[in-house]
């Protein structure tokens, strides 16, 4: 796809630019060993969707220039939260259980072009969310599929399942790198490489005078105030009560557009906005996954408990969303309005597996 190529180099120009937009998630096991993963999303732009994604859908990468189309059919139901059209959300959690969720990682590289399939870094977290039931699926999705290189964004991820494995999964010179038990001391993640972080811990317990530079200092020192303050969680106070805490802890002033924390065990997801800072909650169990039913999204700002709140999905009010996104952000304003509604349209290429 020619608007593609013309996306990328635009994008790449910019790179200085997007290393600025913070961001921090964490996990944290309660006394039960029930998991709640916490999540701030820091942007200049805080519009967005909360997308009800089906199963049993049968779907075709939207591919980068120069890639096969990949198609598979989606395993599971998930609730995601997107800002550039369904399809290709920042995070989110499935049926199973599985949560995942993206960071800006400057230092990431992702694979150059090979035999495996590729997808853009945000239909991969799709991907993930449609087919995968563990961390463990995750890692081996790797064989067969990968994040295309000509990707807009450099990201790294956490992961969390409903067997109670948490990863960080990140990328370095084409190559999967990820982090779990053993060697996850800390399970949580902003925006410097995870090493980097659990080193600049390491150092500052030493020596809280150790110098690092002002992008280390502030995402590794998101970091390690995420680390200290779980490792003191009040064990008298709720989970997701002490869960936004933290986040707000390390929310960044006028940048910090949505903090979620997700229940796992209850399939349950709170949370709050900058423009509407009431606690909202929207649980899975009150959608219907199956292919057939109908397909539904919900504005972030809005009140999910207002049924006429939760509406159907349209090509309009999504080419709307990616448009106000690409108009509010610097670097994403020079996305083609040509490729902006190719990417609004998309969702009308899936169909059921069941017909």
């Amino acid at each position: 796809m020619k608007i593609y190529k013309k996306l990328l180099l635009s994008t790449l120009l910019l790179l200085p630019f997007l290393a600025v937009f913070p961001c921090t998630t964490f996990v944290y096991n309660n006394a039960d060993g029930q998991l709640f993963f916490g999540r701030n999303f820091d942007f200049p732009a805080g519009m967005a969707h909360i997308e009800i994604n089906k199963a049993n859908t049968i779907k075709s990468s939207m591919a980068p220039e120069g890639e096969a189309v990949f198609s598979w059919v989606s395993r599971f139901g998930s609730i995601s939260f997107n800002q550039i059209g369904r399809e290709f959300p920042y995070g989110g959690m499935n049926e199973a259980g599985l949560i995942i969720e993206q960071m800006w990682h400057q230092e990431a590289k992702y694979p150059e072009k090979d035999s495996r399939a590729a997808l853009s870094e945000l239909q991969w977290i799709q991907y993930q969310l449609d087919m995968a039931e563990s961390v463990e699926d995750i890692i081996d999705s790797d064989r067969i599929v990968r994040i295309a290189d000509a990707s807009i964004a450099t990201l790294h991820f956490l992961v969390a399942d409903a067997n109670g494995t948490v990863a960080t999964i990140e990328f370095f010179e084409g190559e999967m790198v990820v982090h779990k038990g053993e060697n996850l001391p800390y399970k949580v993640l902003a925006n410097c490489s995870y090493e980097v972080s659990v080193d600049f811990v390491s150092k500052k317990q030493v020596d809280n005078n150790a110098a690092f530079s002002p992008w280390v200092e502030n995402s590794s020192g998101r970091f390690a105030t995420a680390v200290s303050l779980l490792d003191k969680m009040p064990a008298e106070e709720s989970a997701v009560d002490a869960s936004f805490n933290v986040l707000q802890a390390v929310a960044q002033e006028g940048q910090t557009q949505w903090s979620i924390v997700y229940d796992q065990a209850n399939r349950c997801i709170f949370y709050r906005t900058m423009a509407n800072d009431k606690l909202r909650e929207i649980k899975l169990g009150d959608f219907d996954f199956r292919c057939k039913s109908p397909e539904y999204f919900l504005d972030i700002d809005a009140n999910p408990q207002l049924k006429e709140n939760i509406k159907a999905f349209n090509e309009s009010d999504n080419f709307e969303l990616i448009n106000g996104v690409c108009n509010a952000v610097e670097f994403l304003s020079r996305i083609p309005v040509e490729y902006r509604k190719a990417t609004a349209m998309y969702p009308r290429s899936m169909s059921c597996a069941d017909n």
